[in-house]
């Protein structure tokens, strides 16, 4: 006779581990590792790039641990708005991504993925706190609610109307290193008028690559867009794409790629009467034709892999941005 209750424990000690050890690595996965870690290190090379030669003996807001508890809590964000991401696109990343799909069947429950969300909230809203407070500055506090609230509104409704949910994350894309810049323009606002050369060259460069990144990320979306396309009007997403056509999501995302390559006029800006110009605009001229490949691969692209070949690309363009705009100072 077959010993069932002997063949079930047997496979459930076998099949076990492998789901326990696939829940926890969804826990991990989730957040998006590699991208927050972009994130954590752009912050910190920006900041000792940009903000730090500016300091000369003036006080800073963030300084000592403070400085790593701000990325910390920037980065906190971020996780948090990926978890609550996919809790609500669940449906759709079936259809669109199902191999990097971590919630569901053998994956991440609903219920442990807002558990995960909340912990995640609420452990960035005291670092929040803490650091508001111990810089006496309570006000700033509110930056932490209104980004987690934006990105739990881009979650549930605004990636489902046409171009909002497309802003909204191009804007905190703009928001890594612009909240630096907002953060320290104390520093900033001092270096207007001891060192003015400098101040020209952080600002107007902060200026350019805030730029870059909003309207990159903005061009990227779209692609995204046009790529998920099945699955999103499966899940009753509203994009700019299902509602109006893969063809005028495709001129749009045309559009503001010109519109991106046209910004690198302002990259120029503070380096007119700078001797290093030459060296600095060959830089900047690698940004501009590997942007103009990319819009050249973007006309001609009419299948799903040649918007995921170009959205690789697009990713590839922000690293090699943000590594342009990092060597810029040493040059000067």
């Amino acid at each position: 006779m077959v010993d069932f209750y002997s063949i079930l424990s047997y496979y459930s000690f076998v099949i076990s581990p492998h789901i326990r050890y696939n829940i926890i690595s969804n826990y991990f996965h989730i957040i998006r590792p590699k991208n927050l870690a972009i994130v954590a290190i752009s912050q910190f090379l920006i900041y000792w790039v940009y903000i730090m030669p500016l300091v000369d003996g003036q006080e800073i807001m963030l300084d000592g641990s403070l400085w790593w508890l701000f990325i910390i809590d920037t980065v906190l964000i971020a996780a948090a708005g990926y978890v609550i991401n996919d809790i609500y696109d669940q449906e759709s990343d079936l259809l669109n991504k199902p191999r990097n799909s971590y919630i569901g069947v053998g994956n991440l429950s609903i219920k442990s993925a807002w558990f995960y969300y909340g912990s995640l909230v609420l452990l960035g809203l005291g670092l929040a706190l803490f650091i508001a407070h111990t810089i006496d500055k309570l006000h700033l506090l509110l930056i932490y609610p209104t980004a987690v609230g934006l990105l739990f509104l881009y979650s549930k409704s605004f990636k489902k109307l046409p171009l909002i949910g497309n802003l909204v994350v191009a804007i905190f894309c703009a928001f890594v290193p612009g909240i630096i810049l907002y953060a320290e323009w104390g520093v900033l606002e001092k270096a207007r008028n001891t060192s003015p050369t400098e101040y020209e060259l952080v600002f107007g460069m902060f200026l350019s690559y805030l730029t870059f990144a909003f309207l990159s990320t903005l061009v990227r979306e779209i692609i995204k867009d046009i790529e998920d396309i099945i699955g999103d009007k499966s899940a009753g997403y509203n994009t700019y794409t299902t509602v109006y056509g893969k063809k005028k999501a495709k001129l749009l995302a045309i559009i503001i790629s010109l519109v991106l390559i046209l910004s690198y006029g302002l990259w120029f800006t503070p380096f007119v009467e700078i001797d290093a110009k030459v060296l600095i605009t060959g830089l900047i001229s690698v940004m501009f034709c590997f942007s103009l490949f990319i819009l050249y691969r973007l006309i001609y692209a009419s299948a799903k892999e040649d918007f995921s070949a170009i959205s690789k690309w697009l990713k590839i363009l922000m690293v090699v941005s943000l590594f342009i705009f990092l060597c810029i100072p040493f040059l000067t």
